[in-house]
């Protein structure tokens, strides 16, 4: 080695011992501004991954480098990095980070504190593993806030049903208002996607607001009385650009199947019952068919999201792109979903004018096999699926023929008859398809201005829309059950008639939704530093369009006899179209004052003007008044403050409206619609034998229906411990519906139709809610965050008008002639079950035709029929845990539902011997107590409405995260899940969560593996 070289090597030594020697220890304390200890806050050298958490004293102690860096951080505190600068002790004090508090929260026309708010309000925050377990937007609420109950379906082309403190009307619409980026939305759904939701990809949430009680809500006014769920989504930010990716893998299983007869079972059944020479017996093949299985599938699904985020000189963007393949359990179901959005949000003339632009858009595909679950379930098991002997014009698919016979090679196509006897029910998913397509848009832009005369008022311009259209079509392959089942109609010589040679008709439906709006207020906003008060008030104007076009026609697809080919494209009946306005004006103001920081009042009020009710009922007002004190604030609290963060209580009052009857868009006029079946067709005056004019015939009407309202009461507190590891709230509130917007029969001869929509009678919800979140442990390596909240909510109708039948109009059932199953009635809940109730036997089996003669007159009828139960859950509970170790998460979420009952539709029908006494044969439940024969009685017996509580754990996930790859250019987390793994209930039907309350052929929920991987660049 040369000199020249040692010398080198020299140098390089001597400067790295000092730089060895840099390393010197730190000692200090991390505390608040009131001088208080932060327990657990997590000092770093920055640039490193070793580290160190304060103890319950606040102190510390790490090495570091003398000329590094530490980090400093807390939950709810701002993040601080403080040099060494070569000391030995370092002192820190953190200050408040509002929005880790989540303390500006979203509310209707602005924003205020958290600590500010005097309403029930929630606020969601979507964590990166909790959107990588969604596929929709309403994935996201399941359990989040107590009070808020969702029912999804498994179905991936089905949306949720979201309920907020219980429903408040019993005909009109108990969904919440919903808000995304400040547009109100369409949730109705459409032709070709029932989700509207599915529009929001749930990585592209940044967070959710749900407003509860009427301080909140009031200011939406006529559709708040079900409270309002605000969406934002995700916008730029500044600095160089951000890349996301997310990938997420899902393998859907069937959790659970119907408790059916085995076909050894049931063979043994029928030779028992009937005798092997019997013709039941004759129809007991040599096969072991699980129908049910044959029926669902194992999938995989995927979503793949990609978004760019940053500021492009002076305009902040961030744009998105997202792809979903979720493939259902039951064969022939899935849903595709490709979105992409964009959102500008520059500002202009030194920030006085703010600009929010945002355009989403999806286009989404669905198909819809039949969900023949229900009916796969009572196949015979000693069937084959597809019988060799059968006939080839059914494409050889098990069938039956002349009301129950076996179909055989040589009968005729014509024969079948699903009458008197079931379709196979997988012929009947994979016979026919069933595509929708739709494209979603939502948009808006948004114009801020600050007066530059006078900078605390500000002038806001909202243009927004809301377009869907959907397209539908529907129709059974050539040659199969279906096919020469139902036939195709055509229109000839004048007349129309069925046609059976196993060829088909195609439905074609299409629909467009738009949705219009214009937003204009002006706000005052004010701080009175010397009184530390602040004045918030606005004004506003609002307009919203609605418009709704459908379209729905027949024409013969395919033909299998060549002299029917004449018939191709014919249709018999003319097409179904309507057109549906419907618009909205408003008029609004608030007023919030805080007054020295720690006495709150909200003043609401809202008049809305709607196109559904008649110039005199055409208007409604809603207002609102809240009142909030911040007790910790107060001199006599001050002792308190070393432990406590928060203590705010609140109170308020307030008045909701609805209007939303559907598709009734006018009923206070006497539309007329034209008959579009066939028959009834008057004559041609032209004589043209092809040719005829049909029908008109009028709706019902009802001149004096009028608004629906809500009025609400709520009191609560909010309360903080130990420097926020304990934070939570309580609630109490009453609602009280009044002028109930129901359908119900009119009195005989005072009405064009037997029944229609009125105002009827007052419903009435109380409940409770608390919610809490702690972090029980905290240390360096290991942190455990605890999230639970329940709610207790008491449904009950409280008026009916006089002589008003409320038996519910969709609540019917399978087993029986017309029966229906629910009912409302004064001083029980609303949709409560209406059964005859069942005696049992001293072995708790029930005994058959014996039910309790409540009247006590000896006779079993009507008037014995009692209200049992109700649909609506109790009680609602939500456990969530997330244990953080290292680089290590692990996290696990119970639910819970308490007091839901369900009508066991499935079990019922499959419970009656008697069933099989004339042919085909259906399998029977191997559960069930076996009842010899039906009876209006039995079938509405108390006997099928079960308790349908349940404990389910959504689900379980652990996870492994990079912070620092490549240069800390990359962060990188991979995981694995598993979604509904276990259902813990009494339920003897297939899944216990059923909104509507019947189980007549439910979509169960399946289990789910995941694994997915999460980037930021």
């Amino acid at each position: 080695m040369t000199r020249k070289a040692w010398l080198v090597a020299f140098m390089v030594l001597c400067a790295a011992f000092p730089a060895l020697a840099q390393t010197i220890t730190v000692k200090g304390s991390v505390v608040d501004k009131e001088g208080e200890p932060l327990i657990g806050a997590s000092v770093v050298v920055k640039g490193e991954t070793l580290g160190t958490a304060t103890d319950f004293d606040g102190l510390f102690t790490i090495s570091a480098p003398s000329d590094g860096t530490l980090v400093v951080s807390y939950v709810g505190y701002e993040t601080q990095e403080v040099p060494v600068n070569g000391r030995t002790e370092i002192n820190i004090t953190l200050a408040d980070n509002s929005v880790l508090l989540g303390e500006v929260v979203a509310i209707g026309y602005g924003v205020v504190k958290k600590s500010d708010a005097t309403g029930s309000v929630a606020t969601i925050k979507p964590s990166e593993i909790e959107a990588g377990l969604a596929t929709s937007a309403q994935d996201l609420l399941v359990g989040a806030s107590p009070g808020v109950v969702v029912t999804t379906s498994g179905n991936p082309s089905e949306g949720g049903n979201i309920q907020i403190r219980g429903g408040a009307s019993l005909a009109a619409s108990n969904a919440p208002l919903i808000v995304i980026d400040g547009v109100p939305m369409d949730t109705k759904g459409i032709t070709g996607s029932s989700n509207p939701l599915a529009l929001v990809s749930p990585e592209n949430v940044e967070s959710m607001t749900i407003l509860k009680d009427a301080s909140a809500t009031a200011i939406y006014g006529s559709r708040a009385s079900n409270g309002v769920i605000i969406i934002t989504t995700k916008t730029g930010s500044k600095g160089k650009p951000q890349i996301n990716f997310t990938m997420n893998g899902y393998v859907n299983t069937t959790r659970k199947y119907l408790d059916m007869m085995s076909a050894s079972q049931f063979s043994n059944f029928i030779a028992d019952e009937y005798g092997v020479e019997s013709a039941q017996y004759g129809q007991i093949r040599d096969y072991d068919t699980d129908w049910q299985k044959a029926l669902t599938r194992t999938t995989f699904s995927s979503d793949y999201s990609l978004s760019v985020g940053g500021t492009a000189k002076w305009l902040p963007y961030r744009v998105a792109v997202s792809y979903t393949d979720n493939n259902g359990i039951v064969k022939n179901t899935d849903m595709d979903r490709v979105s992409a959005s964009i959102n500008l949000t520059p500002k202009f003339f030194n920030d006085l004018l703010s600009v929010n632009a945002n355009l989403k858009g999806a286009y989404i595909t669905n198909t819809y096999g039949a969900n023949t679950l229900r009916a796969a379930a009572a196949m015979n098991p000693t069937l084959p699926i597809k019988d060799p002997d059968g006939s080839p014009l059914f494409g050889y698919w098990t069938s039956f023929v002349n009301g129950g016979v076996l179909a055989g090679p040589d009968d005729a196509g014509e024969t079948i008859n699903s009458t008197d006897a079931p379709l196979n029910p997988i012929a009947d998913n994979q016979g026919a398809i069933s595509k929708g397509k739709a494209y979603q848009s939502v948009g808006n832009l948004q114009l801020d201005f600050r007066m530059p005369f006078l900078t605390d008022l500000r002038a806001n311009l909202n243009l927004g829309y809301d377009y869907q259209h959907g397209e539908n079509y529907n129709n059974p392959f050539v040659n199969t059950p279906k096919a020469w089942n139902d036939g195709y109609s055509v229109r000839e010589d004048g007349s129309t008639r069925i046609i059976k040679d196993g060829g088909v008709s195609r439905t074609y439906e299409f629909q467009t939704r738009t949705n219009l709006l214009l937003d204009f207020y002006l706000n005052y906003n004010h701080n009175f530093k010397d009184i530390s008060s602040t004045l918030d008030v606005t004004a506003g104007y609002s307009w919203q369009k609605f418009h709704n076009k459908y379209r729905k026609y027949s024409r013969v697809y395919e033909v299998v006899d060549p002299e029917n080919e004449k018939y191709l494209g014919n249709q018999a009946n003319p097409t179904e179209i309507s057109i549906h306005p419907h618009q909205l004006v408003s008029f609004f103001g608030r007023v919030n004052f805080t007054f020295l920081d720690k006495y709150l009042v909200t003043a609401t009020v809202r008049q809305d003007g709607t196109s559904r009710f008649s110039k005199d009922h055409r208007w409604g007002t809603f207002p609102s008044v809240a009142l909030g004190w911040k007790i910790l604030e107060e001199s006599f609290m001050e002792p308190a403050r070393g432990y406590m963060n928060e203590l705010k209580l609140r109170a308020g009052y307030g008045v909701t409206g609805q209007q939303d009857l559907g598709d009734d868009y006018f009923p206070y006029l006497p539309v007329y619609n034209q008959w579009t079946g066939s028959g009834s067709v008057y004559p041609s005056i032209t004589g043209n034998p092809e040719t005829g004019s049909y029908p008109l015939y009028p709706s019902a009407y009802n001149t004096e229906i009028k608004w629906e309202e809500t009025h609400t009461w709520n009191a609560g507190v909010d309360f903080a411990f130990l420097n926020n590891r304990i934070l939570g709230s309580l609630d109490y509130y009453k609602r009280k519906t009044k002028d109930l917007l129901t359908k119900s029969p009119y009195p005989a001869g005072s009405n064009i139709s037997n029944a229609g929509n009125m105002n009827l009678g007052d419903l009435e919800n109380t409940g409770i809610e608390f919610n809490i979140t702690a972090r029980p442990v905290v240390t360096k390596d290991f942190r455990w965050t605890s999230s639970f909240n329940v709610a207790w909510n008491k449904n009950k109708i409280t008026r009916l008008a006089d002589g008003a039948d409320t038996v519910v109009d969709n609540s019917g059932i399978s087993l029986g002639k017309g029966n229906k199953i629910q009912k409302h009635q004064v001083g029980h809940p609303a949709f409560s079950f209406y059964v005859y109730e069942q005696v049992y036997d001293a072995d708790g089996n029930p005994l058959e035709g014996v039910y309790v003669d409540q009247n006590g007159d000896g006779e079993i009828n009507a008037s014995d029929k009692i209200l049992y139960h109700s649909r609506d859950p109790k009680v609602t509970m939500n456990w969530s845990n997330t244990f953080n170790y290292k680089n290590w998460d692990f996290g696990i979420t119970l639910r819970s539902s308490l007091g839901n009952w369900v009508y066991n539709d499935a079990q019922a029908t499959t419970s009656v011997k008697e069933i099989n006494n004339t042919l085909p044969l259906a399998n029977l439940n191997n559960t069930s107590y076996l009842f010899e024969k039906t009876t209006n009685e039995l079938a509405c017996s108390s006997y099928f409405v079960q308790n349908a509580s349940f404990l389910r754990c959504d689900n379980i996930t652990l996870g492994y995260t990079w912070d620092n790859l490549l240069n800390n250019n990359l962060r990188l987390r991979l995981y694995g899940a598993c979604q509904n793994p276990f259902v813990i209930t009494k339920y003897k039907g297939l899944d216990p969560e059923i909104f509507s309350g019947i189980d007549n052929n439910v979509y169960p929920h399946p289990v789910t593996f995941s694994f997915g991987i999460v980037a930021s660049f």
